[in-house]
């Protein structure tokens, strides 16, 4: 009897040891290199990766206002950010991965000194890094600019949804009809184009499989929506999800990523929630000790979320927060 009572005791040992590995890949997780919001980050092969971003204040913005800084850290142990190589100056955009390289698609762009009326462009220009060679490299330019969108990987293929063109202080501002797809397993692929059932800026993307869910975002009427449509890239076809949780404001610039095959996904009001496995119904899993908006989730391993940047009550945030998401 003994004898079991201390192997079950070496067990629980041996189980809590596992658990506090877990969580110490992203305990103390170096804050951000500056404090930003509306930047891209991404997880990829045992790093996370933040590129670009305001660090102005809130709806101010000039061609200082704006990053075009590529910052990698290790998500196991990392103590600081490495500095890559540089892009443009963007913001309004996020990364994706496949296959070990990073992707950067369209985004915001002032051209404006400072103290000057903003003068706004959206970009058509995608771009490719390639950690091994730590090189940018040109991919086909999308078929205008967008920014305020969002963009992830589904499969093979690169996925674009919502968003607008900001056309500077000339010319008036067009709202993104369309989703567009890039086929990454293919040579000289070029964009193709989905018509989406909405227009819808400032929104999250997840994916699971060949399913993307556009979450939330403001409308064209500037109004906040908790809205989820899911896009089949397999079909082209659009589907409802539920309505994420909480009153009209959590739809704005909301965060999500995938995690275990679930998304997780945290709103202004500073809940996290998890897409049940129906994917009929939104669960809470945690809470955030800084509200944000406009700011990033990233997975680590299989229990942990990372909370990077944003614009918090008292201006952007460079605390990384870490949430462990129950099983």
């Amino acid at each position: 009897m003994a004898r079991h009572l201390l192997i079950l005791s070496w067990l629980c040992l041996f189980s809590v040891a596992v658990l506090r590995a877990e969580e110490n890949k992203a305990s103390h997780f170096p804050p951000l290199p500056a404090a930003v919001s509306s930047f891209g980050a991404i997880a990829c092969e045992g790093y996370v990766y933040i590129y670009g971003g305001h660090v102005g204040k809130s709806h101010s913005y000039d061609t200082t206002s704006v990053l075009n800084t590529l910052h990698r850290c290790a998500l196991e142990g990392g103590k600081e950010w490495e500095v890559l190589p540089a892009g443009e100056h963007l913001q309004g955009t996020n990364l994706a991965s496949y296959k070990g390289k990073i992707y950067l698609v369209g985004g915001m762009q002032p051209r404006n000194a400072v103290g000057a009326k903003a003068d706004l462009h959206s970009v058509a220009d995608c771009s490719c890094y390639d950690p091994a060679k730590k090189v940018w490299e040109k991919l086909a330019p999308l078929p205008a600019g967008r920014s305020s969108h969002e963009v992830v990987v589904a499969g093979d293929k690169l996925v674009v949804v919502g968003g607008w063109q900001m056309r500077g202080l000339k010319e008036s501002t067009i709202w993104a009809k369309t989703a567009l797809t890039l086929d990454l397993s293919k040579p000289n692929a070029k964009w193709e184009s989905t018509p989406q059932p909405f227009e819808r800026r400032a929104m999250t993307l997840a994916a699971i499989g060949d399913k993307v869910y556009a979450i939330a975002g403001l409308n064209g009427e500037g109004e906040s929506e908790r809205t989820v449509d899911i896009l089949d890239c397999s079909t082209g076809k659009w589907s409802k999800g539920p309505d994420i949780p909480g009153d009209d404001k959590a739809g704005f610039s909301p965060a999500a990523c995938t995690l275990n095959d679930r998304i997780i996904l945290n709103t202004s009001a500073g809940p996290v929630f998890r897409l049940s496995a129906k994917g009929d119904a939104w669960e809470k899993v945690g809470e955030v000790k800084i509200k944000r908006i406009v700011h990033r989730l990233v997975p680590v391993g299989k229990e942990t979320v990372l909370v990077l940047g944003g614009a918090g009550s008292e201006g952007n945030v460079t605390e990384v927060e870490t949430v462990k998401i129950p099983q």
